[in-house]
């Protein structure tokens, strides 16, 4: 189940009561992190509620004649395809399938060149034609155009009020892991922190539209970038791995650190704050550099093989939403990746049934020159 989203004309109030109460939401998160995820939730949908992404009625015209095709031809378009012209009929469009529909039409503009794309063509309508209406049509094109531009201006507004670091670095993700066992020991008149900042093989919560796993390989080549031991992944750093006083290495449960903890005030609090309890929770911020994606269980799943720069690993007191805006942009390639795979078989299919059409027309032609050959004589 995914997480809440705000419904329209659902107050601030509400949406945090229902979402706090949700099932999915209880089953996989305590109280703190719960009300941090609804709060999140609230945040993102702010700037996109100011977006009207109602579609006009060329649109919705477009995709029901879209569905009437593929009902009497039984070709054109896919699964998506169909729930695109649904959702289109039904104005339940959102930001995410709006970038879908500009994709999917800016990629499939050639079709327009195929034979049976326009009336009067031998084989209107094309299945590319049938698909083409499905997500909307040409309206829908210059629709999801501006809707895009819209969005993008928005994004591009949120982005300037994010961290510096993180806007010179679009890449950056972030995961929360809660930490068992955590070890403090004393090496002399240092405070020691030992304990995980990820774990392999282990599917993560949910994070929007998909769970996670980091195979054991992902950090290999990572163990000597310059990490720094952070609170909330900010603030002057407490150890590091370029003088020592952080150490990285990896085994069977996964991405293990020891942190020599500076003797400040900051850094006694921290240990404090550990041995009772409070703190229990460690986080790293990475960058991925390959990715694949499957379905398991009815679940979109992501495993991350391998990263490419490891930034930071934290301490956390009050875990925000997982910072999960790259991976979904990776699914939502991987998406497209399918539909392209589904579009392309369902193509060469038409093709083949075509051309088996055509022979047998061709072979029912000649048998029947032949009898009238025979009849004349």
């Amino acid at each position: 189940m995914p997480i809440p989203t705000p419904n329209d004309n659902e107050t601030q109030e509400q949406f945090i009561d229902r979402c706090m109460i949700d099932d999915t939401m209880v089953a996989e998160y305590d109280d703190d992190q719960r009300l941090a995820i609804c709060i999140a939730q609230i945040e993102e949908e702010r700037g996109i509620s100011d977006i009207d992404f109602t579609p006009t009625q060329a649109m919705i015209d477009n995709a029901k004649q879209g569905l009437e095709w593929r009902e009497e031809f039984e070709r054109g378009g896919t699964d998506v395809g169909v729930a695109t012209a649904n959702a289109i009929i039904d104005k339940k469009i959102t930001a995410d399938r709006t970038k879908r529909i500009f994709s999917y039409l800016s990629r499939h503009e050639v079709d327009k060149d195929a034979e049976g794309f326009n009336d009067g063509e031998d084989g209107f309508p094309s299945a590319g034609r049938i698909a083409w209406e499905l997500w909307g049509g040409d309206e829908a094109f210059v629709w999801s155009a501006d809707k895009v531009k819209e969005i993008k201006e928005m994004e591009e507004n949120k982005l300037e009020n994010t961290p510096q670091e993180m806007r010179t670095n679009p890449d950056k993700e972030i995961r929360t892991f809660n930490v068992e066992n955590l070890e403090l020991r004393q090496e002399g008149e240092d405070n020691v922190v030992v304990g995980y900042g990820s774990v392999f093989n282990t599917l993560s919560n949910e994070l929007g539209g998909f769970r996670e796993i980091i195979s054991e390989g992902a950090f290999d080549g990572r163990l000597e970038d310059d990490v720094r031991f952070l609170i909330n992944h900010d603030g002057l750093p407490l150890a590091r791995t370029t003088n020592g006083t952080l150490r990285l290495s990896t085994d069977e449960r996964g991405l293990k650190y020891e942190a020599k903890v500076a003797n400040t005030s900051l850094g006694r609090d921290l240990i404090e704050l550990m041995r009772n309890g409070t703190i229990n929770q460690s986080s790293f911020a990475f960058v991925v550099e390959d990715d694949s994606w499957e379905v398991k269980d009815g679940m979109n799943v992501r495993t991350i093989n391998k990263v490419s720069r490891l930034y930071d690993v934290s301490a956390v007191t009050y875990p925000a939403y997982e910072e999960a805006s790259v991976a979904l942009r990776s699914m939502e390639a991987w998406k497209q990746q399918e539909e392209e795979k589904v579009m392309k078989e369902n193509l060469e299919k038409e093709k083949e049934e075509r051309e088996k059409e055509e022979m047998d027309l061709t072979k029912r032609s000649l048998a029947e020159l032949r009898l009238s050959i025979i009849n004349k004589k």
